[in-house]
């Protein structure tokens, strides 16, 4: 059972506590007008048993310098895929305009693929029963269980829903439903064999311009082959 004693000592402890940590707020330049409590303070430390004040002061300045260059790291990192991105999406919006059959839209499609990082497969399917063949069913059912009424679903998908799709060797998945004047036109499917490559927090940004781009294009070519 705790004693009454140890509870006040506690208790008055963490009161002292609370006043020397409110007066240093209250008094930010008390270690400059007292320099000489600096060198005296010693602080527990995990590895060196205990360091002083302005040590602890500079490891941890240290830490945030550290922090701060993987930050800048990270940042000029995705700079550089945002620039590589925006310059095969740049080529792809050209090559698309250029097309003059839906074969050339696939090899723009496929050239684009290409170009992204741990992007192996591109796919483009019509919503029709020519283009679509033994597998309109199986693909309506895929967008109807991942898209549900939705216009992009980023992850994976079951074995079956895969094999609709794509060859073997894919484990994750973006689909984009193109559309045109509020009628669906296709599907466009690209496949990552990194199970995590394709993730529902991914960013829209770029895969929303390939949509408009295409809804834009392929109604030039009404129900002409490939």
């Amino acid at each position: 059972m705790t004693d009454v004693t140890d509870v006040k000592d506690i208790s008055n402890a963490y009161l002292h506590d609370q006043l020397v940590y409110q007066y240093l707020l209250e008094h930010p330049a008390f270690f400059q007008h007292h320099p000489e409590l600096l060198s005296r303070l010693r602080l527990p430390h995990a590895q060196r048993g205990a360091v002083s004040l302005v040590e602890r002061q500079m490891e941890l300045q240290r830490e945030r310098v550290r922090g701060l260059e993987e930050d800048i790291t990270r940042l000029m990192s995705i700079a550089r895929q945002n620039e590589h991105i925006f310059f095969a999406l740049n080529q792809l919006h050209l090559d698309l305009l250029a097309a003059r059959q839906k074969t050339d839209i696939r090899l723009a499609l496929s050239a684009f693929a290409n170009k992204m990082p741990h992007v192996h497969a591109c796919n483009l399917l019509e919503f029709n029963h020519e283009a679509m063949g033994d597998n309109f069913t199986a693909i309506q059912m895929v967008l109807e269980h991942r898209l549900q009424g939705r216009h992009y679903y980023f992850g994976r998908l079951n074995r079956d829903e895969m094999a609709t799709l794509f060859q073997p060797g894919i484990h994750s998945v973006a689909l984009l439903l193109i559309s045109h004047a509020d009628q669906p036109l296709a599907l466009l499917a690209f496949g990552s064999q990194l199970d995590d490559h394709f993730q529902p927090s991914m960013d829209t940004l770029f895969i929303d311009h390939i949509a408009k781009v295409l809804a834009l294009v392929l109604p030039r070519y009404g129900q002409q082959g490939c």
